[in-house]
Parts: structure tokens; C-alpha cells; sequence
């Protein structure tokens, strides 16, 4: 009876921790969107539709100071969402500039600058469906 009182507080502590900590829910939702085929869709919707409540996380990932950790690549994905809210805005612009680590640096300065774009290769503005391809400008990072 104690293992399973025991194993009960703990999945209700967890789905207390899932449910209120922003912190956790943009972990796994960075989890979903590295799965791919769809979940990064769905992952990528469910953060724009809370993006308010994310917005600290994302300030906090910015802060990251190694281009392969975690803190990095989730701040790549959630912070160009969020390129419109000033406070995220003016932090990337300070990062794309000043930044210790080039990789984060050229990263967000080649986002801020336009070096990838859409291009339309299949269908027209009333279609419902569109094919694209990712055209690179090229960088003038240094």
C-alpha cells in the first residue's frame, strides 16, 4: 500500500509540474518539436498560443552561452517565434552583436538580417496548398 501511495504522490507531482511550470512545458515542447513528422507542428502551435507565459523562459534561454546545449537550441526555435515582442527583440539584437560564442552570434544575426528565405515553387496565393524551398543569402556575420 506505501509503494503505491508512494508512486501516486509522485505521478501527481509530476502532472502538477507539467501543468503549472512554463519551464517544463517549453522543455517538452522543444521535445515534441525535435520528433519531427507533424509534432513539430503541433509543438510549434501550442507554443505560439501561449507565447505570453513562455516569453520568460525564452528571455532565460537566450542566456545560453554554448551553441550545443540545450539552452541553446530551444532558445533558436522559441526565440524567432517571439521576434515580435519588443523585450525578446532588443535582447537577439544585443545577442547578434555582442555575443561571446559566434555560432549564437552569426546565428541570430543572420535571422535579424534575412539570410534565409521562403520562395514559392509550386501553386498561387488562392491555393490552399504551396510547396516552398529555403533559399540561402548567404551570411555576412563575421
Amino acid at each position: 500500500m506505501k509503494i503505491f501511495i508512494g508512486f501516486l504522490v509522485l505521478v501527481i507531482t509530476f502532472v502538477l509540474l507539467v501543468t503549472f511550470s512554463s519551464r517544463v512545458q517549453v522543455y517538452l515542447l522543444h521535445k515534441m518539436y525535435s520528433l519531427g513528422s507533424g509534432m513539430d507542428d503541433g509543438a510549434t502551435e501550442l507554443f505560439i498560443q501561449n507565447k505570453q507565459r513562455y516569453k520568460p523562459v525564452v528571455l532565460d534561454l537566450l542566456n545560453a552561452e554554448n551553441s550545443n546545449s540545450y539552452k541553446a537550441q530551444a532558445s533558436f526555435l522559441f526565440g524567432e517565434l517571439l521576434l515580435d515582442d519588443p523585450d525578446i527583440s532588443k535582447k537577439i539584437q544585443d545577442i547578434s552583436q555582442n555575443h561571446a560564442n559566434k555560432h549564437i552570434r552569426c546565428f541570430w544575426f543572420d535571422v535579424l538580417d534575412g539570410r534565409f528565405e521562403n520562395v514559392r515553387i509550386s501553386g498561387n496565393e488562392d491555393d490552399k496548398f504551396a510547396a516552398y524551398v529555403v533559399r540561402d543569402k548567404g551570411s555576412r556575420c563575421e
